[in-house]
C-alpha cells in the first residue's frame, strides 16, 4: 500500500498537527479492512480447533487399535522371553541399574515385567558393586549406609528371582577393610553381608568372582559347590599365610577355571590341577610373592589341559633344562618381575613346548638403569608357529629394547595391542620412531591398539595408518589433548573398509556409588 508517508516511515520523523489529522484519515479504511480480516481468521481459526480436535481424537482411536494389532502383541512368551535374553550383556553379568536389562525391560509395561518377573534365567547373572563406608563421623555415612541396605535388599530380591538356575555372581567389595592407623581409610562394615548373602545360594555358583574380603569362604566344602566351573578371587587386603589354602570349594568336582589374585602359596593350593583349562595366579607384585620360573613350570607340567595361564614370576638360577609339553596351551599372560623383565620371560618360554599358542601378554614395570634385551624373548616366541596376537606393556621395556621387540616382531602376528602406563610419572616408551619401526617391520599388521598413548603424536598415528596397507583395525586411546584432527585425512580409508577408533580421555573419577565399579567399562 502506497502512502505520503512512506519516506518517514521507520523514522524519528514527528509529525505536525496538520499531518497528524491526515495520517488518521489514512488509517480509517485499513483499520476497517484489518478488523474485518481478524474477524475471518478467528472464525477460520476456530474451524481449524474443531478439526483439530476432533482429527486428534480419531486418531487416538485408529492408533489404540492398531496397537491391539501390533506383531509384538502376538509374539508367544517364549518368544519374547528369547528376546528378553538377548538383552543381556554378553561380555560380563548384568548390573543394578535400569539402564540396561534385565531391570528396563520390566519398565515397559505390566505385561513385560511380569514376563520378565518370571524368567529365572533373566535373573541368574549379577554384578555387585558394594559402597564404601566412610568414617562414622562423615557427613555422608548416614547416606552411604543407606545405599549399602539398599542393594543388599536388591541383591536378595534379584537372586531369589533366578529359581534353580545356575548362578554367575561378581561382588566388588572394599568396604570391609581392617582397620589401621590411617584415618583416612574406610572404617569396616558390620559382617560381610554381601558375602554372608552370596554364600546362601552357593550350592547354585557356577562362574564367580569375589573380590573383597573372603573369610566366609571358610565355612564351605567342596560339597557345598557342586557345580562351581570358575572361580575368580581377588584378595585385596593382607590375610594370613595359606588362608586360601584352607577353602575346600577349591577342590570342587566341576571346577576347571580358577583365578586367584592375592598373597598365598600358590602351589600348596588344594586344586583339581589335571582338569584345569584357564590358571591365573597373580599374587602381589612384590617379588617375594612371584612365582619363580622353575615353580611356574612344575604348576604348568601338572595341568595337561589347560589353554590359558596367567602368571606372574621372577627369574631365579634353579631352572631345570627339562622342556614342558603344553600341547593345548593357546594363551599366555605373563607378568615379571626383578632383573630384566625380557630375559625372565624368554627363559620361561624356552622351558616350553608351545605349538598351539596363539595370544601372549607381556606386563611389568622395568628398571630402565637395568640392561634390557628382546633377542631371547623374540627366539622364544618365533618357535610357536600358530602366534597370531601380542600385547605388551610398554613399561615391561627399556625404550631401545620395545625398538628391537618391534623389529623382531614374528611375521605371524596380526594383532598387536600395546599398553601405557596410565600413571603419568612412570615413563611411556612408545613414540614416533617406535610407530615408524613397526610401520617398516610389520607391514602385515591388521590391527594395532593403544591405550593410554601420551607421546604419540598425531601426524605420525596418521603417516603410520597410511602406509599400513594391510591394516584393518586400528584403536588408539590418548591420554592428552587433540593436536590436529587427522579424520578428514583417514576417512578414504575408513571408507574402505578400514575400523577406526581414535579418542582423547581426561582423566575423570567414575561416578559415586556406580553400580558398575568393578567392571572394564564402568562408565565416566
Amino acid at each position: 500500500m502506497s502512502s505520503p508517508f512512506a519516506s518517514y516511515l521507520g523514522t524519528n520523523y514527528s509529525p505536525r498537527d496538520t499531518e497528524l489529522a491526515q495520517i488518521r484519515r489514512l488509517l480509517i479504511e485499513p483499520g476497517v479492512r484489518l478488523k474485518r480480516l481478524e474477524d475471518e481468521i478467528a472464525a477460520i481459526q476456530k474451524t481449524l480447533d474443531e478439526l483439530t480436535e476432533e482429527r486428534d481424537t480419531l486418531s487416538a482411536y485408529v492408533e489404540a487399535h492398531k496397537a491391539l494389532m501390533s506383531p509384538i502383541r502376538r509374539l508367544p512368551v517364549e518368544i519374547i522371553q528369547d528376546i528378553f535374553l538377548a538383552c543381556l550383556p554378553t561380555h560380563r553379568n548384568c548390573v543394578m541399574s535400569a539402564q540396561e536389562a534385565p531391570i528396563i525391560l520390566g519398565r515397559i509395561c505390566s505385561s513385560w515385567r511380569a514376563i520378565s518377573l518370571s524368567l529365572p534365567q533373566l535373573w541368574s547373572r549379577l554384578h555387585i558393586a558394594e559402597p564404601v563406608l566412610p568414617p562414622p563421623n562423615s557427613p555422608n555415612r548416614r547416606l552411604t549406609e543407606a545405599k549399602v541396605a539398599q542393594r543388599l535388599e536388591v541383591a536378595y530380591a534379584w537372586l531369589r528371582r533366578s529359581g534353580d538356575c545356575p548362578l554367575s555372581i561378581s561382588l566388588e567389595s572394599r568396604s570391609n577393610r581392617p582397620m589401621n592407623a590411617h584415618l583416612a581409610d574406610p572404617v569396616p562394615s558390620s559382617p560381610n553381608l554381601f558375602m554372608e548373602a552370596l554364600v546362601s545360594f552357593a550350592h547354585r555358583w557356577q562362574n564367580i568372582r569375589l573380590a573383597a574380603q573372603l573369610e566366609t569362604l571358610l565355612h564351605l566344602t567342596e560339597n557345598d559347590v557342586p557345580i562351581l566351573k570358575q572361580l575368580e578371587l581377588v584378595q585385596y587386603f593382607e590375610n594370613p599365610p595359606n588362608f586360601v589354602s584352607q577353602f575346600g570349594i577349591l577342590h570342587s568336582p566341576s571346577l576347571t577355571s580358577f583365578s586367584f589374585a592375592g598373597s598365598n602359596n600358590l602351589s600348596d593350593l588344594p586344586l583339581r590341577w589335571n582338569q584345569l583349562t584357564s590358571l591365573s595366579l597373580f599374587p602381589r607384585w612384590d617379588a617375594e610373592y612371584a612365582q619363580t620360573c622353575q615353580v611356574a613350570l612344575d604348576i604348568l607340567s601338572i595341568c595337561p589341559k589347560l589353554q590359558t595361564c596367567r602368571l606372574i614370576v621372577h627369574d631365579s638360577p634353579d631352572v631345570t633344562n627339562a622342556v614342558i609339553e603344553c600341547p593345548l596351551l593357546q594363551t599366555i599372560d605373563l607378568v615379571c618381575v626383578n632383573g630384566s623383565l625380557l630375559h625372565t620371560a624368554g627363559r620361561l618360554l624356552s622351558h616350553l613346548s608351545l605349538p598351539g599358542l596363539e595370544d601372549f601378554k607381556l606386563g611389568g614395570q622395568q628398571d630402565p638403569q637395568q640392561e634390557s634385551t628382546a633377542g631371547s624373548l623374540l627366539s622364544s616366541l618365533a618357535a610357536s608357529p600358530r602366534l597370531k596376537i601380542i600385547k605388551i606393556d610398554s613399561d615391561a621395556f627399556t625404550k631401545s629394547s620395545l625398538i628391537d621387540f618391534l623389529r623382531g616382531l614374528p611375521p605371524t602376528i596380526q594383532q598387536l595391542h600395546i599398553l601405557d602406563p596410565i600413571a603419568p610419572w612412570i615413563e611411556a616408551w612408545l613414540d614416533d620412531d617406535g610407530l615408524a619401526v613397526l610401520a617398516t617391520h610389520c607391514p602385515g599388521l591388521q590391527e594395532l591398539t593403544i591405550l593410554n598413548c601420551r607421546k604419540v603424536s598425531d601426524e605420525a598415528l596418521l603417516r603410520f595408518i597410511s602406509g599400513m596397507p594391510a591394516l584393518k583395525h586400528i584403536a588408539v586411546e590418548f591420554r592428552r589433548e587433540r593436536d590436529s584432527d587427522i579424520r578428514p585425512s583417514i576417512q578414504p580409508l575408513v571408507d574402505g573398509g578400514l575400523s577406526s577408533i581414535i579418542t582423547y580421555l581426561p582423566d575423570l573419577p567414575p561416578p559415586p556409588f556406580s553400580p558398575w565399579e568393578g567392571l572394564f567399562d564402568e562408565p565416566s
